[in-house]
């Protein structure tokens, strides 16, 4: 009995193995991955990332989004034939971040329901002017009783900041701010007293911290606790 395929099944499997893949478009990036480092706190970081069409086909992207509405996208081309180069442009806004940040823009290729390239920016947002705590949490309070916080105030760009306001709607709360400004790298701390009134389940505002920052010139504290039965 002889054993093994027909010299044709062998044929056509060898053609098959040496059949060029599929055609259609293919994008390589230069670099899909953008570390803009460090950048102060409301400025834009605006990058291009540069590809080509590698592929033996014309490839069309019918859009372009972003992890979120801070990143806007912008392509060179909607139709890139093979051989050719395109460019996407992304616009970054950091005003409203701060810390470690990752943002994503999603390329979609002609009816593709899901994107056929994901482009990152990332690095590291530092805010000029850093609120400590960001938040009040009094916790649990007594009618009647003042409870005082201490916060500090931490410059961290590079030109000195003039306080100009610490200020807040809520009339159970004094602030007590000997600082008018801060010079680059420098701390100072003030004090917010609350006392919370009679007839009211909640203490719930926050403060506005207003400085002469081109950047960012007014940031808010939250304050809130919960009054004792």
């Amino acid at each position: 009995m002889r054993l093994g395929l027909p010299i044709a099944s062998i044929l056509t499997a060898l053609l098959l193995l040496a059949a060029p893949a599929l055609a259609g478009p293919r994008f390589t990036f230069d670099k899909p991955v953008y570390d803009f480092q460090k950048v102060t706190q409301g400025k834009t970081v605006v990058h291009t990332f540069a590809f080509r069409n590698t592929g033996d086909a014309p490839g069309t992207i019918a859009r372009v989004s972003s992890s979120c509405g801070c990143t806007v996208a912008n392509v060179s081309e909607k139709v890139i034939r093979p051989g050719k180069s395109g460019t996407i442009k992304a616009t970054f806004d950091t005003t409203d971040f701060f810390g470690p940040v990752i943002k994503e823009v999603f390329v979609y290729l002609g009816d593709q329901q899901k994107p056929a390239y994901t482009l990152t920016m990332k690095g590291l947002v530092v805010e000029e002017l850093v609120i400590t705590p960001r938040q009040v949490n009094l916790g649990s309070v007594k009618a009647g009783v003042r409870k005082d916080v201490t916060l500090t105030m931490e410059n961290k760009g590079d030109k000195t900041l003039k306080i100009t306001g610490i200020k807040t709607a809520m009339p159970q709360v004094k602030i007590n701010n000997r600082k008018s400004s801060l010079k680059p790298g420098q701390k100072s701390t003030f004090t917010v007293s609350v006392t919370p009134r009679r007839g009211n389940r909640f203490v719930n505002g926050y403060l506005t911290i207003t400085t002469n920052s081109g950047i960012k010139p007014e940031k808010t504290v939250p304050i809130f606790g919960i009054l004792e039965k």
